[in-house]
């Protein structure tokens, strides 16, 4: 028998920026029975790392100061909910972050009518160990896309990342990483779906996701766009310009037809061993390109503000 969710009530999701995270999030905080806000973006993690400045949570007042100052963030502002700290306090231990973060979740679902939350959050592609630690029950669910659309997604998007050979590396690595945690986690609380799957076969692949969290599936799920105007505030849509409409199976596998081949060269040759693993076609062997070799030192030199170093140096700038 799989365990209900209401018995472990917390499901960390993820995915390196750009890979499709908004979508799945919003597919299953329609789900009639969890709740998903919108993401926190590192906000939890933040905090962590800042608890000794609240006394490491010893006392009464300093739980009610870290309270309210995440209640003035304008993450948790964005949440169609509103929360107050007479509420929160009661749910918190002393000296237990992972009960503020619970509190703040369970009011959020409790809102909804909902039982169980669900967190998305793509810092937690980087923290995974530190959600593990505040809830040794949790499930994690990762969603991975062809690397190769993420970097053609960065380069349009307004905080993308601006160059293949970085996103590549990037993508590679943090991946990779994330992957060997989720091992040391287990196949019980540890799940990668893709957004491809997602997208081209989307009843199957939540029927899936719903099997793993142990509830059953909803047909809501489907019906996600509904929740984009009331969750989405208006300021923030512009970057999911196509989030109210059904998930369009062109915006899969682009690189096929948008990429040049310089640029596939340039991104295989950093993480074609992950594409590989995670089943995504490439090259059978890198073609040998001196295009591809001019275009990866122009990124190269892009990255970290090496260009403008570079001018300065050659007192090309003034400053």
């Amino acid at each position: 028998m799989t365990e209900s969710m209401s018995e472990y009530r917390r499901l960390f999701m993820f995915g390196f920026e750009r890979s499709g995270t908004t979508l799945l999030s919003m597919m299953v905080g329609a789900h009639e029975r969890i709740a998903v806000p919108l993401s926190t973006t590192g906000l939890w993690y933040r905090y962590a790392d800042r608890v000794a400045e609240y006394r490491n949570l010893a006392d009464e007042q300093s739980v009610a100061r870290i309270v309210e100052d995440l209640l003035g963030e304008k993450r948790i502002q964005m949440w169609d909910v509103d929360l107050r700290a007479e509420d929160i306090l009661p749910r918190v231990l002393l000296g237990s972050y992972a009960s503020i973060v619970d509190a703040f979740h369970q009011l959020y679902a409790e809102s909804k009518g909902k039982h169980a939350w669900a967190s998305m959050d793509i810092s937690t592609l980087y923290r995974m160990e530190r959600a593990n630690e505040w809830f040794p029950s949790a499930r994690f669910l990762q969603i991975v896309r062809d690397g190769r659309d993420v970097a053609l997604s960065h380069e349009t998007y307004k905080y993308g990342i601006w160059s293949t050979s970085e996103v590549a590396s990037r993508w590679a690595n943090d991946i990779s990483t994330s992957i060997r945690m989720g091992a040391m986690i287990g196949p019980a609380r540890y799940k990668i779906i893709r957004y491809e799957d997602l997208v081209l076969e989307p009843e199957k692949t939540l029927r899936d996701i719903c099997s793993y969290a142990g509830v059953e599936y909803d047909d809501g799920m489907l019906n996600y766009p509904r929740m984009v105007e009331k969750k989405v505030p208006p300021d923030r849509r512009f970057l999911w310009p196509e989030l109210s409409e059904p998930p369009k199976r062109s915006k899969t596998f682009r690189w096929k037809r948008k990429m040049s081949e310089t640029k596939r060269i340039v991104f295989e040759s950093r993480a074609k061993r992950l594409l590989d693993e995670l089943n995504y076609e490439t090259f059978a062997i890198i073609p040998k390109s001196i295009r591809a070799q001019i275009y990866d030192f122009w990124c190269y030199l892009g990255e970290g503000g090496r260009i403008k170093r570079l001018r300065r140096r050659l007192r090309l700038t003034r400053h």
